[in-house]
């Protein structure tokens, strides 16, 4: 058990903690949750109401678009999905972000072994979550790259290792896989998701093509 996890009682709360922090504008249902964060459905359940209780989320609806098909016609429908999001009157939403995000639960390490270790990778970047703004904030909002890796890697050779990760950090994570050309391409177009990345603080945990 994690120091982080002794202090807040269970590794769950601490993983839904994180998926609600980072994530504040979504709504999440238990079984969302649970399947983001890999634990079974009922000690999710168990925690979200006591999350609930202290006045971290608040109950919220949300519209999700829906494809049916009839024939060779599609009908699109909207249905209201109920569930929980972060109370933005919390008191403590800026202390819990600091502590939570500064004790940075994934290892650099694990994740460039694997990388190291699966076919022919040029480049893996890391942004959006992993890393700061000059405010000192993060910005895991999803509108950024998480993570990029370039290089001849089949995205389903990382899928499982991504899900773990999310499991980790209680947030999904926004992630890319392209070709070394598609990646030459992209960055000759000026390419927005790549200047979304580049532009903002980034890392490499794998560099050989020279990027600053």
């Amino acid at each position: 058990m994690t120091t982080l996890e002794k202090l807040f009682g269970s590794g769950i709360r601490v993983k839904l903690l994180r998926l609600f922090l980072l994530s504040p504008e979504k709504v999440f249902t238990s079984a969302e949750a649970a399947k983001i964060i890999k634990v079974p459905l009922e000690s999710v359940s168990s925690e979200m109401r006591s999350l609930a209780a202290l006045g971290f989320t608040k109950k919220a609806v949300r519209r999700d678009r829906f494809e049916i098909k009839k024939g060779n016609k599609i009908k699109i429908i909207w249905r209201k999905i109920e569930g929980r999001r972060l109370s933005s009157t919390f008191p403590f939403i800026l202390a819990l972000r600091n502590l939570l995000i500064t004790a940075r639960p994934i290892s650099r390490e694990k994740m460039t072994k694997f990388f190291r270790s699966r076919g022919k990778i040029k480049l893996v970047a890391l942004g959006g979550i992993f890393s700061e703004d000059l405010a000192g904030g993060f910005r895991g909002d999803g509108t950024r790259l998480d993570i990029l890796v370039v290089g001849d890697l089949k995205k389903g050779q990382a899928d499982s290792f991504i899900r773990g990760l999310e499991s980790e950090i209680g947030k999904e994570l926004n992630w890319a896989t392209l070709s070394s050309a598609e990646f030459e391409h992209r960055i000759s177009m000026h390419d927005r998701m790549l200047r979304d990345l580049f532009d903002y603080p980034h890392e490499f945990l794998i560099n050989k093509l020279g990027l600053e």
